[in-house]
C-alpha cells in the first residue's frame, strides 16, 4: 500500500468513525477495544489508528463533559 494511499484511508476512516459513532457510546467502547488490540498485535496500521484515536476521542469528551457540565 503507498503511503497516500494509507494516509488518505486513515483520514476518511477517522472522519467517518467520528460522525458516525460520536452519539453511540458503547460500539465507540468496542471499536477503541479492538482497534487497539488490532494495533498492539499488528503493528502499525493507518486505519486502526484512525480508529483508535477517533473513538478515544469520543470517549474523551464524553466523559468530560459528564464530569463538568456546562449550564446552558
Amino acid at each position: 500500500m503507498s503511503i497516500f494511499l494509507s494516509y488518505g484511508s486513515g483520514i476518511v476512516t477517522l472522519i467517518l468513525s467520528w460522525f458516525l459513532l460520536k452519539d453511540i457510546l458503547y460500539a465507540s467502547i468496542t471499536v477503541l477495544i479492538f482497534s487497539s488490540l488490532f494495533l498492539y498485535l499488528y503493528g502499525p496500521n493507518a486505519i486502526a489508528f484512525s480508529l483508535c484515536l477517533s473513538n478515544g476521542w469520543i470517549l474523551l469528551n464524553t466523559f468530560i463533559e459528564q464530569l463538568f457540565p456546562l449550564n446552558d
